[in-house]
């Protein structure tokens, strides 16, 4: 049942989501700073790093560690932002007109990149084995689930409808 569109049967459901999604986004945030490190974890070495994460045609190394950090703090503000969209906003009333922009382009960034993952143009672009098994099997499924997640968390903030009328007019 919805009602003032919150989902009434379940309202720690949002909750459970936002913090499980949030803790994933930060568990990844980790592996990218431990691989900006130099950390080579779960991989032999920074080869098989560079081919199981990048997975471009001849790749040897990764292309930068300062891009690495850069994607691991892009992964601690979605993880921040899933915190917050599962109900913890109150803790920062500040927050609460940007949580529904947010959500909607985290959606869109997780949803995208979960189908490009999948299209031929995108597989021919990184064709190195082992990334374009795990790009099929792990990455992009994951990436269209935090997208599902996302859009969720999203639906789920109170009186969704009066900030779409915000946001859009």
């Amino acid at each position: 049942m919805i009602e003032d569109g919150k989902w009434c049967e379940y309202p720690a459901l949002a909750e459970i989501v936002g913090n499980s999604l949030a803790l994933l986004l930060a568990a990844t945030g980790v592996l990218y700073l431990l691989w900006a490190a130099g950390l080579t974890f779960p991989f032999s070495n920074e080869q098989a790093l560079a081919r199981s994460l990048i997975g471009r045609r001849g790749i040897t190394q990764i292309p930068s560690r300062l891009s690495f950090v850069y994607i691991s703090l892009l992964f601690f503000a979605a993880a921040i932002a899933a915190f917050l969209l599962g109900g913890f906003s109150e803790a920062v009333p500040r927050s609460k007109p940007f949580l529904l922009p947010v959500g909607l382009l985290l959606t869109l960034v997780f949803f995208g990149r979960g189908i490009a993952g999948v299209l031929p143009a995108f597989e021919r672009a990184a064709p190195e084995q082992p990334y374009l098994s795990l790009n099929r099997r792990l990455y992009s499924p994951l990436c269209a689930l935090a997208g599902a997640a996302f859009l969720f968390l999203t639906l789920a903030l109170p009186n969704w409808s009066w900030r779409f009328n915000q946001l859009f007019g």
